[in-house]
């Protein structure tokens, strides 16, 4: 497992930022994977945090000082 995410995860930069448009698509599979999970209890989670990153919004935002 650590060599799998040794490869998977790079260390941050210096200035400890990260781009958003990366991050916002790696997050951006993770909502699927309460389905994966077979109980009802994690839709209200699928939805908040589906809500939270589309891509709609993001595109809105035009992915420029996005902060939150």
């Amino acid at each position: 497992m650590a060599l799998l995410a040794e490869h998977l995860l790079k260390p941050l930069p210096a200035d400890k930022q990260i781009e958003t448009g990366p991050f916002l698509e790696a997050v951006s599979h993770l909502p699927p994977f309460f389905d994966c999970l077979g109980s009802p209890v994690f839709t209200p989670i699928k939805a908040d945090i589906s809500g939270n990153i589309t891509v709609r919004m993001l595109r809105l935002r035009g992915l420029s000082g996005l902060t939150s």
